[in-house]
């Protein structure tokens, strides 16, 4: 049987309908459990041509993630509209939905998950300070009440350290979990945000 050959549209189609079931898949059985013959069969498509879109399943995670990313971006953009700017509650609002959202990936990997993406992705998949603050400028540049000092550094490793504290859920104590959360939420907004402003 030959493979089948895709017009542009359909490939577009066919990659975003592979990413989404990757994600469920991701979410209800975790990456190890979450195999290419999963995806494939979830989308009605034969094993083989999940290669021809991706080179790895490493490779098809970190496309999750990107994808996932631009859809943050559409979100951010929505939400703004045809204005410049956010208010700072807006502003809060849309970090807390995209950091811990149900659509946000980084809640069903493991630490093991982490380390073997970033041993079988290539240097230029790692993402980077400058990339972070890249991202974190395009943000913050369209929020009211950001501070003018703000620290990236320690603005990403608090969102990081969120992203680790949900990772390793099961060591911390579940019955605080919520109110844990919602006092790093509060140390990562003062971080961010001026005080006394609405």
């Amino acid at each position: 049987m030959s493979p089948k050959i895709f017009d542009i549209q359909e490939r577009e189609n066919v990659k975003i309908q592979m990413l989404e079931a990757g994600f469920l898949l991701v979410k209800e059985y975790g990456m190890t459990h979450a195999s290419v013959e999963k995806v494939t069969k979830a989308v009605g498509l034969g094993k083989s041509t999940f290669y021809n879109f991706f080179h790895s399943k490493e490779m098809f995670i970190c496309e999750i993630i990107k994808y996932q990313r631009d859809r943050a971006k559409q979100f951010f953009t929505d939400i703004l509209g045809d204005r410049d700017r956010m208010s700072m509650s807006e502003g809060k609002e849309f970090l807390k939905k995209i950091i811990f959202s149900e659509n946000s990936i980084y809640k069903y990997l493991t630490m093991e998950d982490i380390d073997k993406l970033k041993a079988a992705l290539p240097p230029e998949y790692v993402i980077d300070f400058n990339a972070e603050k890249k991202v974190m400028d395009g943000l913050f540049g369209h929020m009211e009440g950001v501070r003018e000092d703000i620290d990236y550094k320690v603005v990403a490793n608090l969102i990081k350290i969120m992203a680790l504290s949900m990772m390793g859920k099961e060591e911390l104590h579940q019955d605080a979990l919520e109110r844990t959360l919602e006092q790093m939420y509060n140390l990562l907004f003062s971080c961010i945000f001026k005080e006394n402003t609405n």
